[in-house]
């Protein structure tokens, strides 16, 4: 990427064509994912790169809209970060909306040599003190 704001646009293309290898160039080796599925939290690239396999190719012939709002970007020289929320939703042959969920997300970012890796993601949802479910429409 060649800026931070890139991330969002390369994001929402690469899980729209189910493209695995797009979505995680995105990535640094070292990325450290706290994840809302399954496992929650992975180390590195390698530890999370099967989830994501698993994840687009489990897809069918349904597809997946990715929208982020309130996206906002701090940046420095080398790092940055920037938070907001992103929306899934899953989407028929037809276009018609199977479901979705919305969750907040913080990436945190590094410059390299050939531009801007995520080293850091945190996607989550708040919870109800009442029943302790997760509010995943916000």
């Amino acid at each position: 990427m060649k800026e931070i704001e890139d991330f969002f646009e390369d994001y929402k293309n690469a899980v729209w064509q189910k493209d695995a290898t797009m979505l995680l160039k995105l990535y640094a080796n070292e990325v450290i994912s706290f994840d809302m599925w399954d496992i929650g939290y992975y180390k590195t690239l390698n530890e999370w790169t099967p989830e994501i396999e698993n994840w687009l190719s489990s897809l069918g012939e349904e597809k997946v809209k990715v929208d982020f709002e309130m996206i906002k970007v701090f940046k420095s020289d080398i790092n940055g970060f920037a938070s907001g929320l992103v929306e899934f939703q899953a989407i028929n042959i037809q276009g018609a909306v199977l479901r979705k969920m919305k969750n907040r997300i913080t990436v945190g970012f590094s410059k390299f040599k050939d531009g801007w890796k995520v080293v850091h993601q945190h996607v989550s949802a708040p919870v109800t003190s009442e029943n302790l479910t997760a509010i995943l429409d916000l």
